[in-house]
């Protein structure tokens, strides 16, 4: 069973280790898996900001618990009256594939609800993270929204083809 704790200082150092992993793969959807020293010593410095800037409002940062271990975290953004984001969730790569995610996503869910006047919640998620879009969709994330698009101003690492609504993207 999972359990949503609200983030405190106890949780600190997995949860930065975490957010570099969270960060670590993102960047190596994008990239590849090739990191420098100066980016890896970056990141140090930029864990920490990003941490004090989860955990403070609108953001709620909460910290997975299963069976009371730290496997993972969540955030959760109120950004308008009445829709709320999970901006960010993270499960540790041993204990994926073991619905803890699922489970994660429908407390997050619940929290939501709680919170007067939140009628909606959305995902954002690269469209190169194939297991996470199969994940939200088989939780009734089925509604597109919004729609991020991007353009480089220098070469682009963005070589995936991808047809959305008749126009030809690349992710």
């Amino acid at each position: 069973m999972i359990e949503l704790i609200p983030y405190s200082s106890i949780y600190e150092k997995d949860t930065l280790r975490r957010i570099s992993e969270f960060f670590d793969f993102h960047h190596a959807l994008t990239y590849g898996d090739d990191q420098d020293i100066e980016k890896a010593n970056q990141q140090e410095v930029d864990k920490r900001d990003t941490l004090i800037d989860w955990v403070t409002h609108p953001s709620a940062l909460y910290v997975i618990m299963e069976r009371d271990v730290s496997v993972g975290f969540v955030r959760i953004c109120y950004r308008g009256p009445n829709v709320a984001w999970i901006e960010d969730i993270f499960v540790d790569v041993v204990r994926r594939g073991n619905g803890v995610a699922t489970e994660a996503i429908h407390a997050v869910e619940n929290v939501v609800k709680s919170v007067q006047g939140y009628t909606a919640i959305c995902i954002d998620v690269s469209p190169r993270n194939a297991n996470a879009l199969r994940l939200y969709h088989k939780l009734g994330y089925t509604d597109l929204s919004l729609i991020t698009i991007r353009k480089e101003f220098g070469e682009s690492e963005r070589s995936e083809p991808m047809d959305l609504c008749g126009f030809n993207f690349h992710c």
